[in-house]
């Protein structure tokens, strides 16, 4: 169990980095469409992240949190089009992403722009051990 505050350091992160004010935070926040991060500034909010935690979060390690067991041929197609099974693994970490929406549609490449700042708490919470249920 983490004995860290996970929420805050997120919150803290977020309304620094992208000069947000406090009352505009919410988990429900997508980082590309509502704060307007790019891959790059994820790494940033990634870096100021560690810096409060004792925990490095490299893409790598995003990836296998968010495909989990699916092995990487079953996880999407040749062209990055997440499958059926890649989509109801990322709706279990991803809960507002619907399968049935998203079916043939969410490449690899796009995959981090649905991205939530709920979603990012709770994959640290994971990597940290903390283990905030997942949606199912």
């Amino acid at each position: 169990m983490s004995e860290y505050d996970v929420e805050g350091v997120v919150r803290s992160v977020i309304v620094e980095a992208m000069g947000l004010a406090p009352e505009k935070y919410t988990e429900d926040l997508s980082f590309s469409a509502d704060l307007g991060l790019d891959s790059l500034d994820l790494l940033d909010v990634f870096f100021r992240i560690e810096c409060c935690v004792p925990l490095i979060i490299t893409v790598e390690r995003c990836g296998r949190y968010l495909q989990g067991e699916v092995p990487d041929a079953e996880f999407c197609d040749e062209n990055g089009v997440i499958s059926r099974r890649g989509l109801e693994r990322l709706h279990v970490v991803m809960p507002q992403l619907d399968p049935e929406i998203w079916a043939g549609r969410l490449t690899l490449d796009r995959m981090l722009d649905r991205l939530t700042v709920g979603n990012l708490v709770a994959m640290v919470e994971h990597m940290l051990g903390k283990g905030r249920p997942v949606h199912a």
